[in-house]
């Protein structure tokens, strides 16, 4: 028995080369045969990536695929063997065919399925398509100028005696790109301060974009893209005071009483704001002048003055006037007096020159209290001239004289504007 199993296994391995030829002959032949029964193949090849490439007519028209199309596909392929039997989907590129958009909308679309260059082979796969979303895209910018932009800082409190005078943002505008319905539904953008707690001082911080719809509704489309994201918000901050109302009279004479004229402003105060601390040492606002030579009976039921502030400061109240009334208005009256030239006089005259005056009598309206200007009369009204400062040379000139009238705590004044003609003559040299 073993000699038997010896001789087999010699037999076998004799015959071992001649079993691998015959073996290697029967491939190569039914090769050979499969090539002449069965000359192509087919075979299918997965995940080939999708591009999409808008059309010109896209273009122009801002028609764009809702988003950046990243689809596969598979295909058949027939070819030989050698030539398709180690194909991947790198050997093929697959595109859409958007000839057919013509507008927003959803459309199938065919894919286009193409071997490479260099590749033998042929597509079988015919008909397949996609499903995509087409959209208008449009920008759309917004701005703080014409209010499609609004800065807040609603978080931001000011400390006593302090208020916020802007908020501003920068940049100044943004631009919104999306589809032309969702840029659309954004009416304003808010671009609103991160910080909050209360400051005594002006502050900036990082501002938070926010899209705003109808009724000030909050839209978060993450569809929508900001050309920027990052915005600072400074929130400028004044000192703020309110001050009582003063009003201030000019022409007064050295002994008229002026605490007879009884009168009251409106606004009494003013709230004011300034930038810096100015308004720590201000106690009251003078909100103008009233030349007393001016005031008549006409003018002296009501005078309105403008409100004018120094440059950098707030009107925080709003008030652009200020109304003076004088509450005894209805008890004054007005006489015209003649000023004897014995009762005009000249103050400070030049040692090189020798005045003279040549009026010898003016003529003047007295305002005040009837009762007090029933009292009066002309001996009791005088004319000063006051040449101080005054550029003489020889011959006439007209000056403007200060009035005064007799007595002590006088309140009547005159009224209206006068000139009185006095001749220079310069002194000889001694």
């Amino acid at each position: 028995m073993g000699k038997f199993l010896k001789r087999t296994l010699n037999t076998f391995i004799k015959e071992l080369k001649n079993i691998i030829i015959a073996l290697l002959v029967a491939i190569i032949a039914w090769f050979a045969i499969s090539m002449q029964i069965f000359p192509d193949i087919s075979s299918h090849v997965s995940d080939i990536r999708v591009t999409a490439s808008p059309t010109e007519y896209m273009t122009e028209h801002n028609l764009s695929i809702a988003e950046d199309y990243d689809g596969v596909v598979s295909a058949r392929i027939s070819g030989k063997r050698y030539d398709i039997g180690n194909l991947t989907a790198d050997d093929f590129t697959a595109v859409l065919d958007l000839s057919g958009v013509t507008d927003v909308g959803e459309y199938n679309v065919g894919v286009k399925i193409t071997p490479k260059s260099n590749v033998n082979c042929k597509v079988l796969s015919d008909g397949t398509t996609v499903k995509i979303k087409v959209e208008k895209i449009i920008s759309k910018t917004f701005s703080i100028t014409d209010g499609s932009m609004i800065v807040t800082a609603d978080d931001v409190i000011a400390a006593d005696n302090m208020k916020i005078d802007s908020i501003t943002a920068n940049p100044a505008t943004i631009t919104l790109t999306g589809d032309a319905a969702d840029i659309e539904a954004v009416k304003k953008v808010e671009i609103r301060s991160v910080l909050a707690g209360k400051t005594d001082q002006s502050v900036s911080s990082k501002g938070k974009v926010v899209l705003l719809g109808e009724g000030d509704r909050e839209i978060n489309n993450p569809d929508i893209k900001l050309n920027n994201d990052s915005f600072t918000v400074d929130v400028i901050l004044f000192k703020q005071k309110t001050l009582p109302l003063t009003v201030q009279f000019t022409n007064v004479p050295a002994n008229f009483d002026l605490s007879s004229l009884k009168y009251s402003i409106y606004p009494e105060e003013l709230t004011i704001s300034s930038p810096d601390d100015s308004l720590d040492a201000q106690e009251k606002f003078e909100v103008g002048i009233i030349d007393l030579s001016q005031l008549t009976t006409k003018f002296l039921q009501k005078i309105s003055l403008p409100i004018t502030l120094p440059e950098g400061y707030k009107n925080v109240s709003g008030n652009n006037s200020a109304m003076v009334t004088f509450e005894n208005a209805d008890e004054y009256t007005f006489l015209n007096f003649t000023v004897q030239k014995e009762n005009i006089r000249i103050a400070n005259a030049p040692q090189n020159f020798d005045i003279e005056v040549l009026t010898n009598e003016l003529t003047v309206n007295v305002t005040g209290p009837e009762e007090k200007i029933s009292e009066l009369s002309s001996k009791d009204i005088y004319a000063t001239i006051d040449l101080m400062g005054t550029t003489l040379s020889e011959g006439l000139k007209d000056v403007t004289p200060e009035f005064t009238l007799r007595g002590s705590n006088v309140k009547c004044w005159v009224t209206g504007e006068y000139k009185i003609t006095i001749q220079a003559t310069p002194k000889a040299d001694e």
